[in-house]
């Protein structure tokens, strides 16, 4: 997002003058969820998706039509901004940039085979995720020791004294992912963050937030994967085990997806980075990536709170 965003407000330049943004928001323990997409003049999409779950009968609003609705909501709870507000310098030198490579290697490889072919585009078109930071043309791939800068959060109430020690305690999980998407992405494409079930997902035993490259969360459906193992395969659920077991299977969970499924066969689908944060209703907090680094933390009960970026620390 812009250099001044906080958590909720970002954006990714995609083509000359428009600016796309995307949210989501589920949470439990009602099945109950919201999510925008395409939205362009919104300060902070999270919240029209948490007034689409709110006030509407809807999952998903996108475009012109969640513009709309922003409009019809008191400026307290949702508030727009002219397309000046997002774009940023280095946002459009990113762009810049990251278009001038593409255009290099496409020019190469279309030599290599003689001509124009729809096939190159769609192999050598350079995207470069949000955060990513600036581009080195020297580089094969424009995004190769990156941070993912996607925002997400993962949070858990119990009304209980003792959290989730009662047996009569129900926990609430909720999950929100937002995210600047890819720079130079065509065509109005829609990534992970606001498809309930890729990039976010929150039920009474977990919520999940995940960050990378969303056309290959999309594919395996990865935060839902992740909350189904954790139920299905792991036997977390009715059963009251200690809660150092509950962390176990939520860690495995985790790690089955982002370093199994995720990361493809290796042959004909190379598969794709990311990350996960992920909760459960005990308070078992699991962050796992398959990258160099993900910028995560996480705030105990009592406030303390910690902050790690890379596997070493």
């Amino acid at each position: 997002g812009p250099s001044t965003s906080a958590a909720g407000e970002s954006i990714t330049i995609k083509e000359p003058h428009q600016i796309i943004q995307r949210r989501k928001y589920p949470a439990s323990p009602q099945p109950t969820c919201g999510a925008v997409a395409g939205v362009e003049q919104v300060k902070n999409p999270v919240s029209l998706a948490r007034a689409v779950m709110d006030r509407t009968p809807h999952v998903m609003l996108i475009g012109k039509g969640a513009e709309e609705f922003s409009r019809s909501l008191p400026q307290d709870v949702v508030q727009t901004r002219p397309d000046e507000y997002f774009l940023t310098e280095r946002r459009w030198n990113q762009l810049v940039k990251v278009r001038e490579l593409e255009a290099e290697q496409i020019q190469q490889k279309e030599a290599e085979v003689g001509g124009k072919t729809n096939l190159v585009w769609k192999h050598m078109m350079k995207v470069q995720l949000d955060h990513a930071g600036d581009a080195d043309a020297n580089q094969d791939t424009l995004d190769q020791e990156r941070k993912f800068g996607t925002v997400g959060a993962v949070a858990l109430y119990c009304p209980c004294e003792k959290n989730s020690q009662s047996t009569n305690c129900r926990a609430q999980l909720a999950s929100a992912t937002s995210t600047g998407g890819l720079t130079n992405a065509r065509f109005h494409r829609v990534g992970d963050s606001p498809i309930i079930g890729a990039g976010t997902y929150a039920n009474h035993l977990c919520a999940i937030s995940c960050t990378g490259h969303g056309e290959h969360f999309l594919r395996c459906v990865a935060a839902h994967d992740i909350a189904k193992r954790l139920e299905y395969k792991h036997g977390y659920g009715n059963d009251r085990n200690e809660k150092r077991d509950k962390a176990d299977a939520l860690q495995r969970s985790v790690e089955e997806v982002i370093f199994g499924t995720l990361m493809g066969d290796g042959k004909d689908d190379e598969g794709g980075d990311g990350g996960v944060i992920a909760l459960d209703g005990y308070g078992n907090f699991v962050a796992e990536f398959n990258c160099p680094g993900m910028y995560h933390g996480w705030v105990y009960e009592d406030g303390t709170m910690e902050t790690r970026i890379f596997w070493d620390e």
